[in-house]
């Protein structure tokens, strides 16, 4: 009885101590990517994601002289639907705005999110998928929502990662239309 008790509590050690190894590395990767994105976004990062068809959509296939929203979502976040909302609601702050909803999410996930905030409807807004890591090795986040706003130059203005208040994102992307 004692062995298979000493053996289970080996086991339990090990598997806690490898759950605690594994989180510190991701810590780790996350915090290194976050260090990159502050040290290396200035300016919009180059990126290659697929547009609703499938199609390969690069920063390269954006409009000239407009300021951009980038927006990281997935439509099982609740933080991302209230930014939704306040998109939708404040639909006239953003009618200059280039926005890039990207997201993992597939796209019968994707149609929910878009209908229930009649985000079409109202946006200037292109949707963007990716499979793997792509947002986060070109923007350096992982979080969700995550917002990054850039000015018509595509010079970098605000990144939030997590909700923002609607007064806060309106002053930001007031800014940018004005640079």
């Amino acid at each position: 009885m004692n062995r298979k008790l000493s053996a289970v509590f080996i086991i339990v050690i090990l598997s806690i101590t490898s759950v605690i190894v594994i989180k510190k590395r991701n810590d780790q990767e996350e915090k290194r990517l976050k260090q990159e994105a502050k040290t290396e976004l200035s300016s919009l990062p180059k990126f290659n994601f697929q547009d609703i068809l499938g199609n390969s959509f690069t920063s390269f296939n954006l409009e000239k002289d407009k300021p951009i929203v980038v927006v990281h979502f997935g439509n099982f976040c609740p933080y991302c639907h209230e930014e939704a909302k306040i998109m939708s609601h404040y639909s006239e702050e953003y009618k200059d705005f280039q926005l890039l909803y990207v997201t993992k999410d597939e796209m019968d996930n994707i149609n929910i999110f878009m209908n229930k905030h009649k985000l079409r409807d109202k946006l200037n807004l292109t949707i963007l998928r990716y499979e793997n890591n792509e947002f986060e090795e070109a923007f350096g986040s992982r979080s969700l929502p995550c917002i990054f706003i850039f000015d018509k130059h595509q010079k970098f203005v605000q990144h939030f990662d997590g909700a923002v208040t609607a007064r806060t994102l309106i002053k930001y992307t007031r800014a940018a239309n004005l640079k």
